[in-house]
């Protein structure tokens, strides 16, 4: 098996040694790597791609880490940005029909084009007619109709909402 040696100001790997045990390797390191220094050098059984320091024990970094200390700002998600030194979340609005997040206001907008305004209009036309005629059923048969109507209500305010957007891609 490797052992992975790193130095420890620089969380490089320096050298790996092949050993049957890594309990053998610790009982005896200067026997496969003849530079040991425990105050420069730390072992591991596990090769780490971004291995940082943590209270004397070497680890993979988490991804705020990743983020905060090595400014990897593409691991950020849609909705985060790094402000202070610390990874601030943004809920995106319920009421935005295509989330699109825009990393340089660090805001959410309205992501949606008027072809895709234009077919969910549509749908939601659809869907307001078969809750109508629903609604006239119930009616018929005396049935409570408000969870229709407050669907139809939604409805409406939905597709009001998209035409709205008037201008868009």
């Amino acid at each position: 098996m490797n052992i992975y040696i790193y130095d420890v100001k620089k969380l490089q790997v320096i050298a790996r040694p092949i050993v049957n045990s890594y309990g053998e390797f610790r009982a005896e390191p200067i026997k496969f790597y003849p530079e040991w220094d425990v105050n420069n050098h730390i072992s591991t059984e596990a090769e780490f791609q971004n291995p940082i320091l943590d209270s004397g024990v070497i680890r993979e970094k988490t991804r705020e880490e990743l983020i905060l200390l090595d400014n990897k700002n593409e691991l950020l998600q849609d909705g985060e940005y790094v402000d202070e030194n610390r990874i601030v979340e943004v809920k995106a609005p319920s009421y935005l029909f295509k989330k699109l997040w825009n990393k340089e206001t660090n805001l959410w907008e309205e992501g949606v084009t008027k072809g895709e305004i234009n077919v969910e209009v549509n749908k939601l036309i659809d869907e307001f007619t078969i809750l109508g005629e629903q609604k006239e059923r119930w009616i018929k048969h005396g049935f409570d109709v408000l969870d229709i109507e407050n669907k139809m209500a939604e409805n409406i305010i939905q597709r009001n909402y998209l035409l709205t957007l008037g201008d868009v891609k």
